[in-house]
């Protein structure tokens, strides 16, 4: 009985054995193809040169704590017009909510930036207005005003900057708020703040700025977190060299890295 059914049984083990042949070199098939160029994995995108890239120019500080100042509400920014300019603005008009449309202090999205230095400069992008100054107010941690400067206004919209006489100290944290001054007092008290701290200079970073060309100091301030710094350089840079397509397209990616793009294309101020 058992010699009856031992064909069928061998050739049910030649199937399982050509089955077996037949998916090992389906697989083996697989894995040399790995090694083929074409199959190989997409290497992952490099990073970013100096410079370039979607994140724009500037790296957030590493290893900051939290400021100890805060500014009012999270609002970003605030309309820098006066009442004449609102009362002949059409009531439908939607540009009103535009970035170019407001007071913006220029720095990173978290409104917080760091200096080396004592006298840092501080900007801040005027819209078109009535106003005929701006005012530029440095607060301590107590949120008692300590400095002030005005700045007459000649044309807008445009960037404007500002130093104050008073020091800061290393380790300390201030508010500074710039406003517009209109003909007639404005009860809104229209003004967009930020955040200002003093660092002591990483000597190593040092080092490699007193070797560095002009737009070399920018990179290495701006990839260092060292915002009032990039912004300074760079600005003094556009403002000698307007036509220096380096320059501007460096301009960009900095003020990318904040979102503030699209007011790249306004004057700077002396």
């Amino acid at each position: 009985m058992f010699y009856k059914y031992l064909p069928r049984y061998f050739s049910l083990l030649l199937i399982a054995a050509l089955l077996q042949s037949s998916l090992s070199s389906i697989f083996l098939g697989r894995a040399n193809a790995q090694k083929i160029k074409g199959f190989e994995p997409a290497p992952s995108n490099p990073p970013s040169s100096l410079g370039g890239g979607v994140r724009g120019l500037f790296d957030p500080p590493v290893g900051e704590p939290d400021p100890t100042v805060s500014i009012g509400g999270g609002r970003r920014n605030s309309d820098g017009k006066c009442p004449k300019d609102r009362n002949n603005q059409p009531k439908d008009n939607q540009a009103s909510d535009a970035l170019e449309q407001q007071l913006i202090p220029l720095l990173p999205t978290s409104k917080f930036g760091i200096t080396y230095s004592s006298n840092p400069k501080f900007y801040a992008y005027i819209p078109k207005t009535s106003a005929v100054a701006v005012v530029f107010t440095l607060e301590n941690q107590d949120g008692q005003g300590i400095a002030q400067k005005r700045l007459e206004l000649t044309n807008t919209p445009s960037i404007v900057s500002t130093q104050f006489d008073q020091p800061l100290e290393i380790g300390k944290d201030y508010k500074w708020l710039v406003s517009v001054v209109c003909v007639a007092d404005d009860p809104e008290d229209t003004f967009s703040e930020g955040i200002v701290r003093r660092v002591k200079p990483n000597l190593a970073l040092v080092g490699k700025l007193e070797k560095a060309s002009d737009i070399e100091r920018v990179e290495l301030y701006a990839k260092s977190g060292i915002w009032y710094e990039a912004l300074a350089n760079l600005a003094k840079l556009r403002l000698a060299q307007p036509n220096n397509p380096e320059i501007k397209a460096m301009w960009i990616n900095l003020l990318k890295s904040s979102g503030l793009e699209s007011l790249a294309i306004y004057p700077v101020n002396k």
